[in-house]
Formats: C-alpha cells, sequence, structure tokens
C-alpha cells in the first residue's frame, strides 16, 4: 500500500515537470496582500526603534505570538518573511520622514 502510494505520488511529480502546463492546476496558494500603511504597526516600529530592550529583536516584539502558534511550518516561514517585509518598508518610510522634517 505505502510503495503504490509513493509511486502515485512519484508519477504526479513527473506529469507536472513534464507538462508544465498542468501547473494551473495544482497552483491553490492563497496570497495575502500586506497593508503596507498600517499605521499601528509603523508605531510599533517606531517604538521598537527608540527602545534599545526591543531593538534586538524588533521581530518578536513585531510578530503576534498566537498568530504564530496557530500556523504550520510554511505558514510560519512566509508570516516571518512577511513581517520581515513589512519592517523594513515601515523602516524605510520612518527614515524618510525624519528626513523631510
Amino acid at each position: 500500500m505505502k510503495s503504490n502510494t509513493l509511486k502515485n505520488l512519484a508519477l504526479r511529480a513527473k506529469n507536472r515537470l513534464l507538462h508544465k502546463n498542468l501547473r494551473k492546476d495544482y497552483s491553490t496558494a492563497e496570497i495575502k496582500i500586506i497593508d503596507t500603511n498600517d499605521s499601528e504597526f509603523v508605531s510599533k516600529v517606531k517604538e521598537v526603534i527608540s527602545n534599545e530592550e526591543t531593538a534586538y529583536s524588533p521581530l518578536k516584539y513585531l510578530m503576534d505570538d498566537s498568530k504564530l502558534l496557530s500556523l504550520d511550518a510554511q505558514g510560519k516561514e512566509r508570516y516571518l518573511l512577511q513581517t520581515i517585509q513589512k519592517y523594513k518598508q515601515a523602516r524605510e518610510q520612518i527614515e524618510r520622514e525624519n528626513k523631510i522634517c
């Protein structure tokens, strides 16, 4: 039974490689757009920048622990990368605002 399942999975993978147009059928990923103008997140980033204690681990402070625990491994990785990107954008926005003032 196990070998049949493995053979079936290998055959499906081979077919996906051979028939690239089938990839449309397998793309079921959900994409979440992150709002870059999130004022609450930007205020947290400002607090992280000004506070020396949280400056060493800003992502731990910015990420929601309950949300992180509810995700699987891929979801955790995706959430981490999204938070890093959002943090970077917010920090750049804050730096631009500080240059203007």
